[in-house]
């Protein structure tokens, strides 16, 4: 196994026990395992979230969910989007939160749950400025009521979502957050409340409410590039491979394709089972930067699919050296927060765009 991804599940549980001091101690913690728990691996990491005594976990559609049922996992499961009607069997067999922000929803779930002879807890999801899905505030209170007519259905939760929350001196969350208390100020029979995710837990406390929807934070990754560092999180995930091929080349040798990088001079070239398929960017061509042996070497050439080549100089290295892509060695660190500016994107994509071929290895 040349490349792979090691996950540290310790630091999955420390990060959500620094992550607990800083909200209030009745305060549920919902772990946010949708995307593979964000190319960490969802069964592992939902197991150490457990451990650490998560409340809740928290999935994109029913595949994430039934694969943590089908793993054994007994905790509760909120869908965060609404499901096709035509699964409420499903929904209710496995014992899944549904969200809810249309009536249509709510009453396939509440057929198949009284067929069933079932009950089935639901949150209803409030759009307060981040304009994807969710019903608005003015038609909030109207939903709730209607949805509170149908047999076999329990409104527990009612949620809203951010849209700034890394802008910690912004209005705009606060405007969101007047306007999802304007709704849940009207209704008193809903047991959890929530609006904060990792960035708002960790800037605005007083949006904790009675849960914290965290996600990013809990692989060990700050919001806002990592500005504002007021909690000690460890990142969770590394990401290695393993030298396969050395070559000396002279001088003016151009490199992988389109030729985007021609030595200056005679060099070693080191050539790594990693590429853009593997969820190394393209955008890292001539940009980015490996360990090996506890020193930065260029990546140099365009990333191709499986292949990603290093320019080493003279250094003595070794076929079968490791070599860290995301990690620490020595006294050395490449973050993913710096793979993210190199590429212009989110620590997010960085992540969660390790693709399904790289073996995830637990310790």
């Amino acid at each position: 196994m040349n490349t792979y991804a090691e996950i540290d599940l310790e630091a999955v549980k420390h990060n959500i026990s620094e992550i607990k001091k800083i909200i209030p101690s009745t305060t549920y913690f919902m772990a946010v395992v949708k995307a593979n728990a964000y190319g960490h691996g969802v069964v592992a990491v939902s197991r150490a979230a457990m451990e650490a005594k998560a409340n809740y976990l928290a999935v994109a559609n029913l595949k994430e969910a039934l694969e943590l049922r089908e793993a054994g996992t007994q905790l509760p499961i909120l869908i965060l989007t609404e499901s096709p009607t035509s699964v409420m069997d499903e929904i209710v067999h496995h014992r899944l939160t549904q969200t809810v922000y249309s009536f249509a929803e709510a009453k396939a779930l509440s057929d198949e749950s009284l067929r069933r002879e079932k009950k089935s807890s639901i949150h209803i999801k409030i759009d307060t400025g981040m304009g994807r899905v969710g019903v608005a505030p003015s038609e909030a209170i109207a939903l709730y009521n209607k949805i509170s007519s149908l047999p076999n259905l329990m409104i527990e939760g009612i949620f809203t979502h951010f849209a700034k929350a890394e802008e910690h001196a912004d209005s705009y969350t606060a405007q969101q957050f007047d306007k999802f208390k304007s709704v849940i100020s009207r209704l008193d029979k809903i047991t959890l409340k929530h609006a904060a995710n990792s960035a708002a837990t960790l800037f605005h406390p007083n949006t904790h409410l009675d849960m914290v929807r965290v996600g990013l934070m809990m692989y060990g990754l700050y919001p806002a590039g990592g500005m504002h560092r007021s909690i000690s999180l460890r990142p969770a995930l590394s990401f290695k491979t393993r030298v396969v091929y050395l070559k000396r080349i002279p001088a003016g040798s151009s490199l992988s394709y389109g030729g985007t990088h021609v030595t200056s001079k005679e060099t070693t070239i080191a050539t790594l089972p990693v590429g853009y398929a593997d969820g190394y960017s393209r955008g890292l061509g001539n940009k980015g930067q490996v360990l090996i042996k506890g020193k930065r070497y260029p990546v140099v050439g365009a990333v191709s699919m499986d292949m990603i080549l290093v320019d080493i100089g003279n250094s003595k290295i070794d076929i079968g050296e490791e070599v860290a892509i995301i990690g620490t060695q020595g006294l050395e660190s490449i973050t993913v927060d710096e793979l993210a500016r190199l590429d212009s994107t989110i620590s997010y994509e960085i992540i969660c765009g390790i693709g399904k071929r790289v073996p995830r290895v637990y310790r």
